[in-house]
């Protein structure tokens, strides 16, 4: 049973083939505007978390790639295990070089003796950069001896003052080196396409350790600017600026701190729910195991339902990823000739992952719609979303109409007699909703024999999302 959806498979010769966010049309102005640049600089690309920056930064690579630059991609929090992030930007850079020098059909050892000789400034470079933290793990990125670490561990420890100067003056004499090696691999790179530039990706950096992550912002600012090499960093700035705080202080300035190191903000634009649903239902397998079913009219309901729930919340990508890989593992504990209950069952895995005070609330029989409805109406896209297939009255008649199968009905009817009371001449909102709310109530009520016995599956649904609660979701 599929639990979590496939990672996309990028194709290097169509790399947004599978574009299910419509997202395409970013990357051309994006990869003109790298590939016109001159000199050095940094972009960061921001957006939220969960919200396909990952997929998106990988695709551009791709494309990237097929424009001719030398480009590299690098996960910052799956390397965030090194003490310095110049051992894994180096270790990607070499292959990202031999990739490009292949798909250049270079011949020649230049570019590769450029390649080893940026290699050897950088492990020299390291060497010296080493005592200041701790002995760390290369795991083979970098030919660092272990002799020689220990060796310059023990000698930055013993040194006088003096020394200290010396080795400061050696230091920043290396930094130097390793500064005009790297634009020398630039300029080797321009010499097989004058227009191709050094492009390195470092995706995640606000999921990484906060020292790493400004280690990383510092080795960007100090080691790599050199013309034609061009950073582009994926991040969700309001957590990079909560992990700088966490370091520096809660008043700290770190949306200032973070102008000293990038040039240029894009914000990826946030995308349509409708889409990405649509997505996970055929990903998850959802319409295969729907397709099986002695379907009704209920079940045709569940993905509008849910489609317009999650979208009109502006549930992140992994939300949604999160609501849907629950729903397959409800759907795989109902037989095929049972009653699904598709828009009760859509409500409350809803409720389930937006808000767990109210859920928790409802399932205990805790239902309270003078709290529950303003908060549904404050959802930031309900009025865009709402329709046929969703809007707030039908949501609150999904509520009474739980509320009667639960014997509730000292809530019940007042409220629906209230409604029921509105001057109908004249169309307002109040009215709307009102009709609306009548509508769908008495709707269910005419599928019943007996009004007193309101049963739309609320205690099953319950009964059947509660075997999903014993699952915990890690983030990888």
């Amino acid at each position: 049973m599929q639990i979590r959806h496939t990672k996309l498979e990028i194709d290097p010769d169509e790399p947004f083939k599978n574009d299910e966010l419509r997202r395409k049309d970013l990357e051309p102005p994006l990869t003109q505007f790298v590939t016109q640049a001159t000199g050095s600089f940094v972009l960061a690309l921001d957006a939220s978390w969960g919200s396909g920056k990952t997929t998106f930064l990988e695709m551009w690579k791709a494309k990237l790639s097929q424009a001719g630059h030398a480009c590299l991609y690098l996960n910052a929090w799956q390397n965030d295990f090194a003490q310095d992030p110049l051992i894994a930007i180096i270790g990607e850079l070499t292959e990202a070089i031999k990739d490009f020098a292949k798909q250049s059909g270079e011949t020649e050892s230049a570019l590769k003796e450029q390649m080893e000789k940026t290699r050897q400034f950088a492990e020299s470079l390291l060497k010296r950069l080493l005592p200041l933290g701790i002995k760390i793990a290369t795991h083979g990125l970098l030919d660092i001896k272990e002799a020689a670490i220990e060796k310059a561990i023990a000698d930055a420890t013993s040194s006088g003052g003096e020394d200290l100067i010396k080795n400061y003056e050696k230091g920043k004499s290396e930094i130097e080196k390793f500064r005009e090696a790297i634009g020398d691999l630039a300029s080797q790179v321009a010499s097989l396409n004058p227009s191709a530039k050094v492009v390195i990706i470092i995706d995640e950096l606000d999921r990484c350790r906060p020292t790493y992550a400004i280690e990383l912002l510092e080795r960007v600012k100090h080691l790599f600017d050199a013309s034609g090499v061009v950073f582009i960093l994926g991040i969700d700035r309001s957590q990079l600026n909560h992990s700088i705080r966490s370091l520096y202080g809660s008043e700290f300035d770190a949306t200032g701190y973070l102008r000293r190191f990038i040039d240029l903000d894009y914000r990826l634009p946030e995308p349509q729910v409708g889409d990405y649903c649509k997505y996970l239902f055929e990903n998850f397998g959802i319409n295969d195991l729907m397709s099986k079913r002695n379907r009704n009219y209920d079940d045709y309901q569940l993905e509008s339902h849910l489609e317009g729930l999650m979208s009109a919340a502006k549930m992140s990508l992994r939300e949604q990823e999160q609501t849907i890989s629950r729903l397959r593992i409800v759907l795989q504990t109902i037989p095929r000739y049972a009653q699904l209950y598709g828009n009760i069952l859509s409500l409350l895995l809803f409720l389930r992952e937006w808000n767990t005070n109210i859920y928790e609330d409802v399932i205990e029989g805790k239902i309270d719609l003078d709290k529950i409805i303003p908060q549904i109406e404050a959802l930031p896209r309900i009025k865009e979303v709402s329709g046929n297939f969703i809007n707030v009255g039908m949501i609150e008649a999904y509520f009474l109409l739980i509320q009667a199968e639960l014997r509730m009905f000292d809530l019940t009817l007042p409220r629906l007699a209230i409604y029921k009371s509105l001057d109908q001449s004249i169309m307002t909102p109040e009215v709307e909703k009102a009709q609306q709310v009548i509508a769908t109530y008495e709707k269910f009520l005419s599928s019943t024999n007996d009004h007193r016995f309101v049963h739309m599956g609320f205690k099953e649904t319950v009964r059947r999302i509660a075997i999903t609660n014993n699952f915990v979701s890690y983030e990888n």
